[in-house]
């Protein structure tokens, strides 16, 4: 018994000192939050960004318009003129018709998917960027952890910690002005 008892206390004195080392917290942490939609709106190169996306949005909007009239006048013409044409000219224009309805299934799903791979590499693209921006602020001003202000289970923050200023100085900086 005597010497099963120095071992206990060792060992009690062991978790003692091991659980007060963790059971305390350290200090210095360092939080900060980053609001996007505001770096969406301040951020002069993001919204660069954003204007020439649109504007390739915009080109492919144009072209599918302009099929898509195309093919409303070839239906128009072929409902006035249906009654005029023999049996076999509307059953060309019928096709001609139905040819150009899937050409324009086509080109709209293409281009929709175009849209969406654009947006996609676009989005990726900053977010990237933003990533690396976020970073380099965290490491030269030692900050322990930065959040997103959208961030499930962020409730409150204090504009104390809001460093979304300096990731948009940092982020328009980091880039040639677009």
């Amino acid at each position: 018994m005597r010497r099963v008892l120095p071992y206990l206390m060792c060992m009690c004195f062991v978790f003692v000192w091991v659980s007060d080392g963790f059971a305390a917290p350290p200090t210095g942490y360092k939080i900060g939050v980053v609001d996007i939609q505001k770096f969406q709106k301040k951020s002069k190169n993001f919204q660069a960004i954003g204007n020439k996306v649109k504007k390739k949005f915009d080109a492919m909007q144009q072209k599918l318009d302009d099929e898509r009239n195309a093919l409303l006048k070839l239906e128009e013409d072929f409902k006035k003129q249906s009654m005029m044409l023999s049996l076999d000219a509307q059953e060309d224009k019928k096709r001609e018709l139905e040819k150009k309805r899937r050409y324009y299934k086509y080109i709209y799903e293409d281009l929709s998917q175009e849209m969406k791979d654009t947006e996609s590499e676009a989005t990726g693209q900053i977010g990237k960027e933003l990533e690396n921006v976020v970073k380099r602020i965290a490491e030269k001003e030692g900050y322990t952890l930065i959040l997103e202000k959208r961030t499930l289970g962020l409730i409150y923050y204090s504009d104390v910690i809001d460093i979304t200023d300096r990731v948009v100085e940092a982020y328009d900086a980091s880039k040639p002005k677009q």
